[in-house]
């Protein structure tokens, strides 16, 4: 079976919250300029969240590790997933389910492995122990292009991913900040910049 369409571009990945919360942040960003986004696979109003605004982003879910939690995330709308290990089953459930599916790996070697497993790709975590350095290494190889990194990357950092190939890069605090804990939205918006001027650079029509 066919998998979703992989995400590309910035892929913001939201905490648990409340649905109060998350619409807040997530109308702000929207406005801002993203358009992909992964929820946590326990977040209890991912549906709600998804059917808000499925009209205007891309919805997926990260650190999930099982079945039900895939199968959940595809109820609920979403069209890729993040996976926490290259559990051939996990994965082939999300396949038959035509999510996208990114799993862990940190090196080449365990790339290489996740894409064996027949994965759209890997999810390279956790990226800012390797840095971004490590994408210039999988583009040499030929693998940039299937690993998507997720782990306190900056707006720097994620332009260096793009530049090696990566389809698309996770962002998490460095973007977020406060925001789901009382914080200003209007800081959010200022910390925004950064990141969609990077995403316009490789990404023009955005």
């Amino acid at each position: 079976m066919t998998s979703k369409p992989t995400p590309s571009g910035i892929i913001v990945c939201l905490p648990q919250a409340e649905l109060d919360d998350y619409v807040g942040v997530v109308e702000t960003l929207i406005q801002e300029g993203f358009h992909n986004f992964a929820l946590h696979a326990s977040a209890e109003c991912a549906a709600e969240v998804i059917a808000i605004f499925r009209s205007r982003a891309t919805f997926g879910s990260y650190r999930a590790s099982t079945v039900d939690q895939v199968a959940t995330a595809s109820e609920a709308g979403a069209s890729f997933v993040l996976l926490d290990a290259p559990d051939d089953v996990v994965i082939g459930s999300a396949l038959d389910l035509s999510l996208a599916c990114f799993a862990a790996a940190m090196t080449p070697t365990e790339v290489r492995a996740v894409l064996a497993t027949g994965a759209t790709g890997a999810l390279l975590f956790p990226a800012d122990v390797v840095g971004h350095a490590l994408g210039h290494r999988l583009a040499e190889v030929g693998i940039a292009d299937r690993v998507i990194p997720l782990g306190g990357i900056g707006a720097y950092a994620a332009g260096e991913w793009f530049k090696a190939g990566a389809p698309a890069v996770c962002i998490e605090a460095t973007l977020l900040g406060d925001a789901f804990t009382g914080g200003s939205l209007t800081q959010l918006r200022d910390r925004s910049g950064s990141f969609i001027s990077v995403q316009k650079k490789q990404f023009p029509d955005s």
